[in-house]
């Protein structure tokens, strides 16, 4: 079966080595030389148009890949035209990614819809990777996607019962003061930054409002997505810097204070800052999802929350 799935992606690959080889033939030949508006219009739509429908053909035909993918092997067949021919070829991408865009934001409302609703930063994850594919670009971007969502679109929701994890270490009074300071280097950095003209100016106001909202989502996200159990389920979350779903009968032990916690020998320390002060040995290793779509495995998980007896509690 295997060799079934991957004899079409071989094919596939062929091909395209095949049409690199022969358009570069092309275009060393007298032809060009003769006729290169003719010849290099020709060039540019082969290398644009036949990997996408040899990838239909071969790949999404039968059923091995969704034909939404169609749009990214489209997408790199421009770049890399782009690259050969010039920035001015890009411009047939724009249809492609606006079709992208579109695809990407029917995925996350309907997620947002029938997924989970109460978890917006799993549904909008889980609607970009429907429509983009999972890979650590797009991770990256539906994280970003998600900072925004909670610094400007959160507000009246709630947090829902759980255990919260950045009280403690005072980190909402650490982003205010960041906040602040970030705003007075800004107005400072303006008038600096004028002098090397208009566009390094604006640069710097957006760099400097990127890092307020970035700050007011991360700290929105720790509010609004405690730690949580229920269902026979840990929903582990730490804003948005760490979440996994961990079924309860994986949990081995839960310790208090657990002795030598500042040694990342002895698990994965999941927090803000600090140090921890409940530490989860699990039956078997567990995927987190982190910051930017990083993902790790652990067996062992070295918390800092702000109710350590209650969540030990809880989970005994």
């Amino acid at each position: 079966m295997r060799s079934l799935t991957v004899r079409p992606q071989l094919s596939f690959t062929a091909i395209l080595v095949g049409l690199l080889a022969v358009e570069s033939f092309v275009l060393a030949s007298r032809a060009y030389e003769l006729h290169p508006l003719p010849v290099r219009t020709a060039a540019i739509i082969d290398l644009s148009i036949m990997p996408a429908f040899f990838w239909w053909l071969l790949v999404v035909r039968r059923g091995l890949a969704r034909p939404r993918t169609l749009l990214r092997v489209g997408v790199l067949s421009i770049v890399f035209a782009a690259l050969l021919f010039g920035r001015e070829v890009r411009l047939l991408a724009v249809p492609l990614e606006m079709g992208g865009l579109y695809l990407a934001v029917t995925s996350v409302r309907k997620a947002l819809r029938t997924r989970a609703a109460a978890d917006p930063a799993t549904a909008l994850r889980q609607g970009f990777t429907d429509a983009l594919g999972d890979n650590p670009a797009v991770r990256a971007m539906a994280y970003e996607f998600t900072v925004f969502w909670y610094a400007v679109v959160s507000w009246g929701r709630s947090a829902g019962a759980g255990f919260t994890a950045y009280k403690r270490a005072g980190w909402t009074a650490i982003y205010v003061a960041l906040g602040f300071c970030s705003v007075g280097e800004g107005i400072a950095m303006h008038f600096l930054l004028r002098r090397f003209g208009p566009y390094a100016a604006v640069a710097g106001i957006v760099l400097h409002l990127y890092m307020l909202i970035w700050i007011l989502g991360d700290l929105r996200a720790l509010a609004l997505r405690p730690i949580q159990v229920e269902g026979g389920l840990l929903r582990l979350r730490i804003g948005l810097r760490w979440e996994a779903e961990i079924p309860l009968r994986l949990i081995e032990a839960v310790d208090r204070n657990p002795p030598g916690s500042l040694d990342p020998a002895n698990g994965l320390r999941l927090g803000v800052i600090g140090s921890p002060n409940l530490r989860l040995a699990l039956r078997e290793p567990v995927q987190l999802h982190g910051m930017f779509g990083i993902r790790r495995e652990s067996s062992s998980l070295l918390l800092q929350v702000d109710d350590p007896d209650g969540l030990a509690a809880a989970l005994r």
